[in-house]
């Protein structure tokens, strides 16, 4: 009986955690919405959800400490524990790296530089996708979505360093280094995201064999 009720508390936070993946999602989408379009209402709304996502990540925590402490589990039962704390953890990240691009959105000359929004709207929606694709893996424990996060990591990297290298080559006015400099805010932000979402696909392979793969 004990045991039984473990994990279907187990199977609760998982769905706790598919659940802030949604949400995450969602405000990833909004802010490169808000990025391509300078929307500012919502820009507004990145930022004022992120309080939500900062307390379903709470509750998530105190759902493991409290299970950690009435049931004692041990080896597989606790590695699972600790993978979801460590998700939850890098979805809340996420979430605050969407608010800075957001934030930075609001800094941005909308007419200005629109070759180079293109090429950072290109590297987010890849950064989404690998968000998209690393939840999957946490979801239906499929490994062998959680190894592609490596390629595709790599590809971001190599989206990120590109872009950075040719972003002040030809500029030379002070207004256009500081609106330059803001896209490169961005384009760190999606970078990071990235690593996050790789580090999902990262804790599924840890939660399945118990080895931890540095995929980035």
């Amino acid at each position: 009986m004990l045991r039984s009720s473990f994990h279907q508390h187990l199977e609760n936070v998982k769905d706790q955690i598919s659940h802030l993946g949604k949400e995450v999602l969602t405000q990833f989408d909004q802010a490169i919405h808000a990025f391509e379009h300078s929307d500012l209402d919502v820009i507004k709304k990145v930022i004022s959800y992120d309080e939500q996502i900062n307390k379903y990540e709470l509750e998530i925590n105190n759902e493991v400490f409290q299970l950690i402490a009435r049931q004692q589990p041990v080896a597989t039962d606790l590695r699972s524990l600790i993978v979801a704390m460590k998700i939850a953890g890098d979805l809340e990240r996420v979430g605050d790296l969407t608010v800075d691009m957001a934030k930075v959105s609001k800094r941005i000359d909308a007419e200005s530089y629109l070759e180079k929004k293109h090429e950072l709207l290109t590297m987010a929606l890849d950064a989404r996708k690998m968000l998209e694709e690393s939840l999957v893996s946490f979801q239906t424990k499929n490994l062998i979505v959680a190894q592609k996060m490596a390629a595709f990591d790599d590809k971001v990297d190599a989206q990120f360093g590109q872009f950075i290298k040719g972003l002040f080559q030809n500029e030379t006015s002070e207004h256009g280094a500081e609106q330059l400099t803001q896209l490169a805010f961005i384009a760190r932000y999606i970078e990071r995201i990235a690593d996050y979402a790789t580090n999902v696909a990262e804790w599924v392979i840890y939660e399945s064999n118990g080895e931890h793969f540095d995929l980035n």
